[in-house]
């Protein structure tokens, strides 16, 4: 008899979507953290430098889409029990892309008295999509014991 409630395999393609998307969505908040650390702000023109982030992250989107289709039915082909590093690696993003939205929002000239306020809000978001995700996808538990 098999059992109804085991956990489901993802297949490589899932995670590397997963991750690529992420990676994505995560790359002006990404980059504007490594321009707030180095100052690069003060050379540039920072809406400028936003912008054309904006148009390599379009780029890299279509071309890795489309990379993605066209491996689709080898990566389909292969499975893990858990994609613990790919699990990290994603928590990496999303610790370095909520500092990224907190720059963001200081380069577009929000009011510093706020800036606690987002990072709980996008901190509590970032942690339930990690925690669901890494049950539903990546086959990690943290939370209850298996």
């Amino acid at each position: 008899m098999i059992k109804k409630n085991r956990p489901k395999i993802s297949t490589q393609f899932e995670i590397n979507a997963i991750v690529f998307y992420a990676n994505m969505i995560l790359l002006l908040p990404l980059i504007l953290v490594v321009t707030y650390l180095f100052e690069i702000d003060k050379f540039l023109n920072i809406n400028e430098f936003m912008f054309w982030i904006l148009i390599f992250n379009f780029v890299s989107l279509v071309t890795g889409t489309i990379v993605l289709a066209l491996n689709r039915d080898r990566l389909r082909r292969k499975v893990k029990v858990t994609y613990r590093n790919e699990f990290f690696y994603l928590v990496f993003l999303f610790v370095f892309g909520l500092l990224g939205f907190v720059v963001l929002y200081d380069f577009m000239g929000g009011d510093r008295a706020y800036i606690a306020n987002i990072l709980v809000v996008l901190f509590a978001g970032l942690l339930y999509l990690a925690i669901l995700l890494g049950r539903k996808y990546f086959n990690l538990y943290y939370i209850n014991k298996r």
